[in-house]
């Protein structure tokens, strides 16, 4: 049995399968780890996406990149698939671990066990690569990862799209309509509070089947959180927090599945399953979405350059007392990690949702893409008058 080397004080055993790690590769960029739970109908054609990459100058050095599949606690021949893929395939870089281990009793916990193991293959500051057993990787994904690592990015968030054939005709509009809103979000956001390192246009998307992660941050964050679920937005926001930078890159596309048989509760298969039943979420309309990117701003203008002046104006856009926000200020050492703060309080807010009550989907997409519409108008006339 391996033991895998802790980041901080976790740890797990990885027993593993077929064709064995080299000893080292010092060429090696970029480490792709897959955890798969009970996932023998879908490994196979997961695994031929990955054996499939190529580059604009035709195929991809075997010695840059390693795939890594953890086997967690499966109780169906998601291994043995694994197995048969290797054997079939020789010089594919795949390896296959597996573990029964008590304490990987989660997702977190299994992609962190296995994302530890690829940090410790990284000799550089390559990346390690997040993706999952339902999903296939577009030909140029790996390339796309590749070409971005000499930029100064820390996290890269690549795009997610769903496979629509298991949707109803409500779960994909609500899934549409879903994506129009976070994208008028999205847009909205770079307008009002802007990142230079993550400019528009850019995309919202930041889960598990398609992130990377610098190795070096990886190692200074302690690792993947390993919770029950959405690890990868803790992860994501973790990032965030700690002042580093991330890239929503349109390049890494991949297809992930949209099951609504959640593997975990709270994941994208619940909300699927949501969908499909006609649930709907209310979202923030247009003035509150406004006020938040607004304070945001302002927060981050106070980090620069503190003033009662500003402290008064975000705190009042926000509806909160000058003195609690002067103990989270003395709590958050830099802005990032304030406003990832304020991301998950807000929610619970009442002053604020008092003030700014969540809205319908249909009505918040309405507002956000007026805006967008008489701000175009505007700026028309403008031009036109000049």
């Amino acid at each position: 049995m391996i033991k895998n080397p802790p980041i901080g004080e976790f740890s797990g055993e990885l027993k593993p399968y077929g064709k064995q790690l080299p000893v080292e590769n010092r060429r090696l960029k970029v480490a792709i780890t897959i955890p798969a739970k009970n996932e023998a109908d879908t490994i196979w054609s997961t695994l031929h996406s990955l054996a499939s990459q190529v580059s604009n100058n035709g195929l991809i050095d075997p010695e840059e990149y390693e795939i890594m599949v953890l086997c967690n606690h499966c109780r169906d021949n998601t291994l043995e698939r694994c197995l048969l893929f290797q054997e079939l395939h020789p010089d594919f870089p795949l390896y296959i671990f597996e573990t029964q281990d008590p304490v990987i009793n989660c997702v977190g916990a299994a992609r962190r066990l296995i994302m530890d193991l690829a940090s410790k293959r990284l000799k550089g500051n390559g990346f390690i690569v997040m993706t999952d057993a339902d999903t296939i990787a577009d030909k140029y994904w790996l390339d796309a990862y590749l070409n971005i690592m000499p930029s100064p990015t820390d996290l890269v968030c690549g795009i997610i799209e769903p496979d629509l054939k298991d949707l109803n005709k409500e779960a994909k509009h609500q899934l549409f309509q879903t994506r129009k809103y976070l994208d008028l979000v999205t847009r909205l956001e770079s307008d009002i509070f802007p990142q230079d390192h993550d400019p528009w246009p850019r995309h919202s998307h930041n889960s598990g089947p398609n992130m990377a992660i610098r190795n070096s941050v990886y190692i200074k964050l302690g690792g993947m959180p390993p919770i029950a679920c959405l690890e990868d937005i803790a992860l994501y926001q973790k990032v965030i927090s700690n002042g580093y930078k991330v890239k929503h890159c349109s390049a890494p596309i991949v297809t992930t599945s949209c099951r609504s048989s959640s593997r975990v509760p709270g994941g994208f298969g619940t909300q699927i399953k949501n969908w499909s039943n006609s649930l709907q979420e209310s979202v923030e309309g247009l003035e509150k979405l406004t006020e938040r990117f607004k304070a945001y701003s302002e927060i981050r203008s106070y980090y620069e350059k503190p003033s009662n002046g500003l402290l008064n104006s975000f705190c009042k856009r926000l509806h909160f007392q000058p003195s609690a926000m002067r103990s989270l200020l003395r709590n958050h050492s830099r802005s990032s990690s304030l406003i990832i703060y304020l991301e998950q309080v807000l929610k619970y807010h009442t002053p604020w949702n008092i003030a700014h009550p969540n809205i319908s989907l249909d009505k918040a997409i309405e507002q956000v893409s007026n805006h967008f519409s008489n701000f175009s108008q505007t700026i028309s006339s403008y031009s036109s008058s000049r």
